[in-house]
C-alpha cells in the first residue's frame, strides 16, 4: 500500500476546519482505517502519529473545538 502525502490531509481541513473526531472520521472515509502517511521529509505515520505531528510543527492551529491549517507552516508544492 502506497502512503498518502500528509497535504491530503491538509486540504480536508484548508475546506473546512474540524474537530479531531471529525478529522478523523474524515481520514477514514477517505482513505481507509489502515491508511499511512508521509510527509516532504518523513514516513510511516498513522492518523494519531500525523496528528500529532501537525500540532508539534505548528502545521494547524486549534480554533475553539476546531482544527484549521496554519498556513504560515505549511510548504506550498
Amino acid at each position: 500500500m502506497s502512503e498518502i502525502h500528509a497535504h491530503n490531509v491538509l486540504n480536508l481541513l484548508r475546506e473546512k476546519p474540524m474537530t479531531e473526531a471529525e478529522l478523523r472520521q474524515t481520514v477514514i472515509n477517505e482513505f481507509g482505517s489502515e491508511a499511512q502517511f508521509r510527509t516532504c521529509k518523513l514516513s510511516g505515520f498513522n492518523f494519531e502519529q500525523l496528528f500529532a505531528f501537525f500540532i508539534e510543527r505548528q502545521k494547524i492551529i486549534q480554533q475553539g473545538e476546531l482544527w484549521a491549517v496554519n498556513q504560515e507552516r505549511v510548504c506550498n508544492h
